[in-house]
């Protein structure tokens, strides 16, 4: 009986907190669409990786037409004390060059397979691709369409 009580507690404790954790993600998404607002050109992409034991990585870019990234913030941890954070090193690189530096540094062990890929780099490279996946639709919409065979 106390054990189902502990778990109730818990459960409803976790909901809580990830409902804090979402209101969150959505205050820091809106402030980087009001800073960009009106501006043509610009889009935000995100990419996430959740991990069961570790801590997992949110990552939001803001990218120009040109595939040139404005803004690159990422938010790492497992708690709620977890808060987005700039990366500046990735500000006005091209996200072709950011998932080419992604790639780079997946390493293999020593059978040869290709380890695990921190989360922080799972969800920028996630973030990157649908980046370059959707403005390249968006410039060449018919390519798209020629693919497909229509």
């Amino acid at each position: 009986m106390t054990l189902v009580l502990v778990a109730c507690i818990l459960l409803v404790i976790q909901s809580f907190l990830t409902v804090i954790q979402v209101h969150y993600y959505q205050k820091s998404m809106k402030s980087l669409i009001e800073k960009y607002k009106g501006e043509e050109g610009i889009y935000l992409f995100t990419g996430q990786c959740r991990r069961k034991l570790s801590s997992g990585s949110i990552a939001m870019l803001v990218v120009n037409e040109n595939y040139v990234i404005q803004e690159c913030k990422v938010m790492r941890g497992i708690s709620i004390l977890s808060t987005f954070k700039d990366l500046e090193k990735y500000k006005n690189q091209h996200v072709g060059e950011l998932l080419n530096l992604l790639n780079d540094l997946e390493k293999k062990d020593a059978a040869g397979k290709a380890k695990k890929k921190k989360a922080v780099e799972a969800a920028l490279s996630q973030a990157g691709e649908r980046a370059l996946l959707s403005i390249a639709e968006k410039k060449h919409p018919s390519q798209k369409n020629d693919a497909l065979g229509a």
